[in-house]
């Protein structure tokens, strides 16, 4: 499936611009009803569909009231982008978490997403 640049763009940074608020409902609107996401050292399988994904960031943004994820580079390709983040505010961390996110799409919505560090 060939999505458009600026669909893909707008996802990516409507769903980061939720995540800073911490607002679940508009964060999970960005997303797949099949959403899926990896950690990608090990391919690890850490969700899927958007009841998961509901679940773990809910917990996520309770327990993490000051957590702020800066975007600090995007590569835009055909099919996917990558977001390179500086993740912090996440409780008990000693240091920001650099992280890189790489989202695909599928049905106009994010669908997967691999998250290495």
């Amino acid at each position: 499936m060939n999505i458009k640049r600026e669909r893909m763009l707008y996802l990516c940074q409507g769903q980061l611009d939720a995540y800073n608020k911490g607002d679940l409902n508009e964060f999970a609107k960005f997303y797949h009803p099949d959403v899926r996401a990896f950690r990608l050292a090990n391919n690890e399988q850490i969700l899927e569909g958007l009841e998961e994904l509901k679940v773990l960031y809910a917990k996520r943004f309770s327990e993490n009231p000051d957590l702020y994820c800066e975007l600090k580079s995007r590569v835009v390709l055909e099919s996917s982008v990558l977001d390179e983040e500086w993740v912090t505010g996440v409780t008990g961390a000693s240091k920001p978490s650099h992280v890189v996110a790489i989202y695909r799409f599928k049905d106009d919505l994010i669908h997967s997403i691999w998250f290495t560090n």
